[in-house]
């Protein structure tokens, strides 16, 4: 019997180690060139990164789901910062849910008033750089540099408008 529970804890022990191990470190993203990628947005148009890149300073990606409490709380305050900074940032909320359909997404944006872009994460992109929690916020340079990586919800306006001043002081300005 000892030595059953000694190779139960031994094998509790090993999966530990390796799950934990497989998780990601978010702050190994930071510095990295986000991969360009197009996504199908909830009102029908098409984000690409890049091109969204092209006419603005920082692009903000959230990877989330609705049934997700942080990432609901937080999604206020990122448009109230967002409707202030649109013409520099800008954000598109990727849903790593797959039963979040378009639907579910379309009902959920209009039922919150959410008018930044939102889609799915058909890309799996969230799960390619090992990431494992959501809310996780990535924000990306002009250059396709990850800036900024959290994962957590930011709990008021003031967090995500202290942040993005922050980095746009970072960013030369276009006159």
């Amino acid at each position: 019997m000892k030595k059953l529970t000694t190779i139960a804890l031994v094998l509790m022990l090993v999966f530990t180690l390796a799950v934990s191990g497989a998780q990601a470190d978010p702050e190994a993203m930071y510095g990295k060139t986000f991969p360009d990628f197009s996504v199908k947005a909830i009102d029908g148009s098409t984000f690409t990164l890049s091109e969204s890149l092209k006419t603005h300073d920082l692009v903000l990606i959230n990877f989330w789901a609705t049934w997700c409490g942080p990432c609901r709380m937080e999604f206020p305050y990122l448009q109230e910062a967002w409707e202030k900074y649109a013409d520099r940032i800008d954000v598109i909320a990727l849903s790593v849910e797959r039963t979040d359909t378009a639907k579910v997404l379309k009902n959920f944006a209009e039922k919150n008033g959410l008018t930044f872009p939102i889609g799915r994460d058909e890309a799996k992109l969230l799960d390619k750089m090992r990431g494992t929690a959501i809310p996780t916020t990535l924000i990306v340079d002009r250059d396709g540099k990850v800036v900024y990586v959290e994962v957590g919800a930011k709990m008021s306006t003031e967090e995500f408008t202290e942040l993005f001043d922050s980095l746009l002081n970072e960013v030369p300005v276009e006159i």
